[in-house]
Order: C-alpha cells, then sequence, then structure tokens
C-alpha cells in the first residue's frame, strides 16, 4: 500500500497537459490556442509547419475541435441574408454558441481572435460573445460547410436592427475559421 499512493501520485502528475478535453477523433476543424485551460492538442512551435505554421500561429497546448465535438454540442440555428454583394440569398447556419465553445476550452470570459484560413483576423470581447451569442457555424442549409466555401466553420452572428451593431458584426463573421486566438 504505501507504493500505490506514490505511484498514483507520480501517474496523475505526470498526464500531459492536453489530456483534460477529449481528444478530436476526426479532422480537427477548429483550433482555441492562447489563454485556455482546457487542451487536447500538443504545443506548436514556430517551424511545426501546416496550415497553423503558415499563419505563424503558436501555443503552449490547445483546444481541438473535430466534427463530432462542436457537433456534441447543443445546436444554434441563425438564419441570415449572405453572400456576395449582387447574389445574396437566405442560409440558415447551424452550429454551438461560440461561448459554448470558448467554455469548454476553458476561455470562458476571455477574448476571441477568430481567424480565417487566409489570415484575416478579428476580435469579439467576451461581452458582445454572451450579448449577442454568435455560433461556430459549421453547416449552411444543412450540409456541413466544406473548405473552398465558407468553412470548415464560420462565426454568424443574428441578423439585427442595429446598423451600427451590424456593421461592427459583419467585421467579426470571420468565415473560412480555423483558429481563434484566446487572450
Amino acid at each position: 500500500m504505501r507504493l500505490a499512493l506514490p505511484l498514483a501520485i507520480a501517474l496523475t502528475t505526470s498526464l500531459p497537459v492536453w489530456a483534460e478535453m477529449p481528444a478530436p477523433q476526426g479532422h480537427v476543424l477548429l483550433t482555441l490556442g492562447g489563454a485556455v485551460t482546457k487542451t487536447n492538442l500538443p504545443a506548436r512551435g514556430e517551424n511545426d509547419g501546416g496550415l497553423l505554421g503558415y499563419l505563424e500561429v503558436q501555443h503552449d497546448g490547445a483546444a481541438g475541435f473535430d466534427a463530432a465535438l462542436l457537433d456534441g454540442l447543443e445546436q444554434v440555428e441563425i438564419t441570415i441574408t449572405y453572400g456576395p454583394e449582387g447574389n445574396q440569398r437566405d442560409i440558415a447556419f447551424s452550429g454551438p454558441l461560440l461561448s459554448d465553445v470558448m467554455t469548454m476550452a476553458g476561455a470562458a470570459g476571455k477574448t476571441a481572435k477568430p481567424m480565417a484560413l487566409d489570415g484575416y483576423q478579428s476580435e469579439i470581447q467576451w461581452e458582445s460573445v454572451t450579448a449577442h451569442q454568435p455560433i461556430v457555424a459549421t453547416h449552411a442549409d444543412g450540409a456541413p460547410m466544406g473548405i473552398g466555401g465558407y468553412g470548415p466553420t464560420m462565426i454568424v452572428f443574428p441578423p439585427t436592427d442595429d446598423a451600427e451593431l451590424a456593421q461592427k458584426q459583419a467585421g467579426q463573421q470571420v468565415w473560412a475559421l480555423a483558429y481563434i486566438g484566446v487572450e
């Protein structure tokens, strides 16, 4: 019995930080890095390559979400008029609330900095996340969003009649979203 307790302590203290959140089983569609406390992906350095390397993203560990993790959260549908100028139409986007995704990663109360595949980045304060309830859309009109369209994920805000707020949110409604820096 004397050996069992030190062994149990050694095993629990030697687990990697990224073991705190369920591991993604499929391709990671969205990564949250920075000030997250629950992670399932190891740290990234400056020469790690891949898409996040191209975007010059580094972190000490991150929360990676595959389709199953995102679909496992409560789903919300928001229909907005969207698309290129002159070719807009109503699209029903669905996915989990951004606040739920951030909470699952241990980032509640923090600022989200969503980044698109091309490097475009915006900033959304936690107060806006909770007050306006944007979603991390994974589906458009019931179909998964793929790369080359609006996917793999997209920040979508509910429609508003406040023109000034709508203009601000238009810049925060990042499509082709793959990474959210958290501060």
